[in-house]
């Protein structure tokens, strides 16, 4: 949770904290209203395809994890012969518990859209990293490492022995340059840009606000930007929720996220460490990334344990074994040997240093073996 909108506390570099999303009861009610409604529409016989993936588009903003949504949109998609549109929709259907999918009869009796593997190559690769540590309102307590984590992973993404992106396909937002309205139009560029037979790296270090209704928040959690305030963070922030929905509809069959649970609090008397303020990013919010084989989200820590920063490596000790992997070897690694590398080497640092435990989780914990963030893009396809 961040700052928690306490602001008693003092907070030292975290990452984008994800939160319980408490208001998902009622916003998921609305989109099982719009589902029914387009069920009606099918049962009525001529559907319009457009128009029900207008209203599928707000349930699933409303509800990201409901499968039937998704399952609905690719239905109509496929009517419409948009075949690239329903694989997507597809893959969020299945990954959102959806079992069976057979179309109604009012889509015409379109065949299924049979899973196509990854492509054997990457064509191009993006980035998005975010780093917020100093905020406009006075009162959003400083972070020490976030903007030095983001930068830092950055150059290790524009390392040409290692990472071997390039720097026009690099955004970098920190600090000032990381307003609401600046993140949300590099998301936009992303979804422009990047083609199924990309790779896009999302990684983003701020504070991030409680989901607590009693907070005046709906329930749902936000992304505190550096042009954010504490008394309109639902206005000036950016809805978790959505970021994440908008993650996932990035075309580009290959994404992985990079996400750290929260912590604050007041450091004791010669202590570097930080008291646990909320737990570690559940599975539930995490998967709302997720788009299909070839996405995957790493987080810092696992259930209710703490993620920790370390003075003497001054970053995050995910962040800094996050580097570290990207930069071992002859041949990128895949994102399981750089997940495997990040877990070992995190729960050994923070045992031997903090005497603590964390340990980083990867979702999905298997998948595809050809997701490499260091691989050289093939401009042509080749």
């Amino acid at each position: 949770m961040g700052i928690a909108l306490r602001l008693s506390v003092s907070a030292t570099a975290v990452l984008l904290c994800a939160v319980p999303l408490l208001g998902e009861t009622s916003s998921c009610n609305r989109a099982r209203a719009i589902v029914d409604e387009v069920k009606q529409l099918h049962a009525a016989g001529n559907p319009d395809h457009v128009a029900i993936l207008g209203k599928l588009r707000t349930a699933e903003q409303l509800c990201p994890t409901l499968g039937e949504a998704w399952k609905y949109s690719y239905c109509s998609a496929l009517a419409r012969g948009d075949e690239a549109s329903a694989r997507m929709y597809r893959d969020r259907a299945l990954f959102n518990g959806v079992t069976a999918m057979d179309c109604p009869s009012s889509t015409g009796g379109v065949p299924t859209v049979e899973k196509v593997p990854l492509p054997g190559y990457v064509r191009q690769k993006y980035a998005l990293v975010v780093g917020v540590g100093t905020f406009r309102d006075p009162a959003i307590p400083h972070l020490q490492y976030a903007a030095k984590d983001a930068k830092d992973f950055a150059a290790a993404l524009l390392d040409p022995k290692y990472g071997n992106f390039v720097r026009e396909n690099v955004t970098v937002l920190t600090d000032e340059a990381a307003t609401r309205a600046a993140i949300l139009n590099a998301m936009q560029q992303l979804f422009l840009q990047a083609q199924e037979d990309d790779l896009v790296v999302l990684y983003v270090s701020s504070h991030g606000s409680p989901g607590k209704k009693e907070m005046g928040l709906a329930g749902v959690g936000y992304i505190v930007t550096y042009d954010a305030s504490v008394k309109n963070i639902w206005v000036d922030g950016i809805d978790y929720q959505d970021f994440a929905g908008k993650a996932a509809l990035i075309r580009a069959r290959r994404k992985v996220a990079f996400l750290d649970t929260c912590y604050s609090g007041q450091a004791g008397v010669g202590e570097k460490a930080l008291s646990l303020d909320t737990s570690s990013v559940d599975e539930k919010t995490a998967r709302m990334f997720l788009s299909g084989e070839g996405s995957f989200i790493i987080t810092s820590s696992r259930g209710a344990e703490r993620s920790w920063e370390s003075d003497r490596i001054r970053n995050s000790y995910f962040t800094h074994f996050i580097i570290e992997g990207i930069q071992r070897g002859d041949q990128p690694a895949t994102v399981k040997e750089l997940y495997d590398y990040v877990a070992t080497k995190v729960a050994d640092a923070v045992a031997r240093e903090k005497q603590a435990p964390q340990h980083p989780l990867m979702i999905p914990s298997t998948g595809s073996a050809d997701v490499r963030i260091g691989v050289m893009p093939r401009s042509g396809g080749n």
